[in-house]
């Protein structure tokens, strides 16, 4: 009889993380940037690191590339264990937000400066550059300087130089960060639509949450130097893990204490999101029938902005809730409920979680 067939082995992740730590300083003066991390991304994966200035996300971005020295835990590439690899000895490249583009030199020499580098000869390196243009959308911008471009192109043109020599993953540091709102979610689009199309792992350092949610296929959310959750965006933004990622990632209501257990019937903390939660003047006969939650409250502030309207109700139950609403009705300016009206709210049970590390609960 023949020995059944063995799977095949799954393919190393694209970047491993493993105890990653990181302290800046000795004694009485260090400070603990990066505290054990552990972290996979897939080969293929547009992968965020989001957080706030202080999380620890650039550091672990740079420890990756080399740049800096982790004070305990290993970092692994494709299954290769690079920790006390040089950055020139690692399969990746880095793009920054300042782009650190030669301003001497035209854009085809910025892109083929790396291949140069390797000792690729011209007229190879000039083509490879060119083709890695026109996958950028520069065909025929050859000749410029980076000052004679836009933001957009500048940007670009880094993407080009950084893809040119084919790494396994790309590092992004905050990519966007310099250019302003419209062009900023021009090249959100662009740059998921270039990561499919050439298939290098990203690996993406943002601030920014809406940035992260559109772009991503996953997401790890750091907080001090640690990751509060892994997850997809959906995941992260429906699901919060923790009440930092809940509030930090868009905005959340938090339900906790006495309220938890009036509105709720359950003791611990909950999260909802504020498009979740509909609002209607006048009172409400308060109480949890058919999977629906009422509560009655008053308008405390009303905040327009402009395809949607934020109102902060004061609970007769004792807690704040935020509820946006979308303006869908007619353009008279005047809010649903003015400040200091009465109001019901209302939300289904399904879309409250439990936050602080706990799994959802059906029926929560």
């Amino acid at each position: 009889m023949r020995e059944a067939s063995r799977a095949a082995p799954a393919a190393a992740p694209a970047v491993r993380l493993v105890g990653l730590r990181k302290v800046f300083g000795s004694g009485a003066g260090s400070v603990v940037a990066v505290d054990s991390v552990d972290l996979d991304v897939g080969d293929g994966e547009f992968f965020a690191m989001l957080g706030p200035s202080g999380s620890g996300k650039t550091t672990v971005l740079r420890m990756i590339a080399g740049f800096e020295t982790p004070t305990a835990g290993r970092i692994h590439l494709g299954g290769r264990d690079v920790t006390a690899d040089p950055p020139f000895d690692r399969d990746v490249n880095t793009v920054f937000q300042d782009y650190a583009l030669f301003p001497h030199m035209s854009v085809l020499d910025n892109v083929a400066y790396g291949l140069m580098v390797k000792g690729v000869g011209r007229s190879s390196r000039r083509a490879q550059a060119r083709e890695a243009l026109a996958t950028m959308r520069l065909a025929g911008m050859d000749d410029r300087r980076p000052g004679q471009l836009s933001g957009g192109q500048r940007q670009r043109v880094a993407l080009a130089r950084a893809l040119v020599n084919h790494p396994k993953v790309l590092l992004l540091d905050e990519p966007l960060g310099a250019l302003d709102l419209k062009l900023r979610e021009q090249m959100q689009v662009e740059l998921k639509s270039i990561q499919r199309e050439v298939g290098v792992t990203f690996l993406f350092v943002t601030h920014d949450q809406e940035e992260a949610l559109t772009m991503s296929d996953r997401i790890a959310v750091f907080n001090e130097g640690g990751v509060e959750q892994v997850g997809t965006p959906t995941e992260v933004y429906e699901h919060p893990a923790t009440p930092f990622v809940a509030g930090f990632v868009g905005t959340s209501n938090l339900i906790s204490g006495a309220a938890s257990g009036e509105l709720l019937g359950e003791d611990g903390t909950f999260s909802i999101r504020p498009e979740k939660i509909t609002l209607r003047p006048g009172e409400a006969a308060e109480g949890s029938a058919g999977g629906e939650v009422v509560a009655g409250g008053e308008v405390h502030e009303v905040v327009y902005a402009g395809p949607s309207t934020r109102y902060v109700v004061r609970l007769d139950a004792g807690p704040e809730l935020v509820a946006l609403q979308q303006n869908t009705g007619p353009a008279s300016g005047r809010p649903v409920a003015p400040r200091g009206s009465r109001v019901r709210l209302g939300f289904a049970r399904e879309n409250v979680y439990r936050v602080r590390g706990a799994t959802r609960e059906e029926g929560n």
